[in-house]
């Protein structure tokens, strides 16, 4: 413990959904102090000002997870990240072991580690993914111990099953509900989650545990007709009795945020999760954590489009999907092929309101006078397999690196200087937005590095469009600032 008889705590990856928000529950606790472990320290943002200690590197790099946990009491595994090329699996794949000896070298007492609440996980990918990796770290019981948390799906503002589930119920007056939201599986509250997770720091142990937290288990139907409910939306449910294996996720990827791998990918994982996860025993959690008591399922949901009214979702299920690099992008587009550049003078026009209107494009605003256009733009992106247009905004009042915006990524925010997004669109290679502050003029600069012939094919046939969107874009901005209070 350090001089002031603090918990030394690691949490590597802070900016993904769950653990940014066990963060700034820990930065809150007195008696802990915090270290993290993150490859970019810009995804931080503001926050960066209150972490005691942050290490920014590789985590695979051997000085870097040596400097991470030395001194440490008390470590977290990187909590439910997600990836998809073949060097992200890789990482995954060896990383728990690495990880583990590098506690055990440097004296770590205990890892805690949320996994699947499914114990056998072949028939996703993913589940198995996070099955190993709880295996990994338990794999030397003698030298470490492992608090091991096996959690029914997350169910909070800006989780993956909150979204599917509240899309589904908005958008959807008759509810078709085939057989494969009858299966029944065990979910847990956000605010649950965090709190096991916490107390985990504390819990007397003699040896590694493995906990199961979640509510009852129940349908995805029964989910679905309740959040209906908690919204106070009157809905018709029509029972199919076909699986509708091939149409679900089309309708899925229709409905919600999710692209056509991931609406399949989820409906993959309930089904895995349904067939593997058993009766539910809380006895080993109500005896190590007595002052948990996980709420009712409505109650969650309630939660979740409380803070969402409020604008406080901290994090979203996009927040874990990959990773953002300031310098790097920079330097790739210094080396962008095509180029868009607007200027503007704002004249008297304070430059913080500018970049506050800057800040505020998409979302619930929309992109401006040809805010159709981007729209259609997104459904020929779900069309072709991305995520398009739905993703939309964290909120509409905020924003910080790593958010995604409509059809775009933030990668740099310096405030009343620059604004930099990612095209996180098929593009047919790699496109950015920027908006810059010089003076009393806005910059806007569109960059395409294109890929191959089809690349360069994609930049012209978009440029008779470019003509009009972009200068309406950048003199709508300023019209905006200079409405502002």
């Amino acid at each position: 413990m350090t001089e002031g008889g603090k918990i030394r705590v690691l949490l590597p990856g802070p900016t993904s959904y769950l653990a940014r928000r066990l963060m700034f529950k820990l930065l809150d606790r007195p008696e802990v102090r915090l270290r993290v472990l993150i490859m970019d320290r810009t995804r931080l943002g503001d926050a960066a000002e209150a972490i005691p200690e942050i290490v920014e590197g590789d985590p695979m790099d051997a000085e870097v997870l040596q400097r991470a946990t030395e001194g440490i009491d008390v470590a977290f595994y990187p909590l439910r990240f997600v990836g998809a090329d073949a060097e992200f699996e890789e990482r995954r794949r060896v990383f728990p072991g690495v990880f583990r000896d590098a506690c055990i070298q440097a004296g770590v007492q205990r890892i805690i580690f949320l996994g699947p609440y499914s114990r056998q996980a072949t028939g996703s990918e993913p589940l198995k993914a996070m099955v190993d990796i709880g295996g990994g770290l338990s794999a030397r019981p003698d030298r470490i111990r492992i608090v091991w948390f096996r959690a029914g799906l997350i169910l909070g503002s800006g989780s993956l099953l909150f979204e599917a589930l509240t899309n589904l119920a908005q958008k959807m007056p008759v509810l078709p509900t085939p057989r494969w939201m009858e299966p029944e599986f065990t979910v847990i509250g956000l605010r649950d989650v965090l709190e096991y997770l916490i107390l985990a720091i504390h819990v007397p142990l003699d040896r590694s545990v493995e906990v199961e937290i979640g509510l009852e288990p129940r349908s995805f139907r029964d989910m679905l007709s309740e959040t209906a409910r908690v919204m106070g939306l009157r809905r018709v449910f029509l029972p199919l009795p076909i699986v509708a294996k091939r149409l679900s996720p089309v309708v899925l990827m229709l409905l919600t945020p999710f692209s056509a791998r991931l609406a399949a990918m989820f409906l993959q994982i309930l089904d895995t999760v349904a067939k593997t996860s058993g009766a539910m025993s809380a006895e080993k959690a109500r005896s190590l954590f007595p002052e948990v008591s996980p709420a009712p399922f409505h109650v969650a949901v309630a939660r979740a489009i409380e803070a969402i009214e409020d604008r406080e979702v901290i994090s979203r299920w996009t927040d874990s999907i990959g990773t953002v690099s300031r310098s790097n992008t920079d330097e790739e587009i210094s080396h962008s092929v095509f180029r868009d550049i607007r200027r503007e003078s704002f004249g008297e026009i304070p430059p913080q309101k500018i970049f506050r209107a800057v800040k505020s494009i998409g979302g619930e605003q929309g992109w401006f006078r040809f805010d159709l256009l981007w729209r259609i733009r997104g459904l020929m992106d779900k069309l072709a397999g991305g995520f398009g247009h739905s993703l939309g905004r964290r909120t509409e009042s905020n924003l910080r690196v790593g958010d995604i915006l409509d059809v775009w990524r933030v990668i740099d925010l310096r405030e009343n200087r620059r604004l930099l997004l990612e095209a996180h669109m098929k593009v047919a290679g790699k496109a950015w937005l920027e908006f810059r502050i010089e003076g009393d003029t806005l910059v806007q600069t569109a960059y395409h590095y294109p890929k191959g012939l089809l690349g360069r094919l994609y930049w012209y046939s978009m440029l008779p469009f470019h003509a009009f969107i972009f200068p309406d874009m950048i003199r709508s901005i300023i019209r905006q600032a200079g409405r502002m209070a």
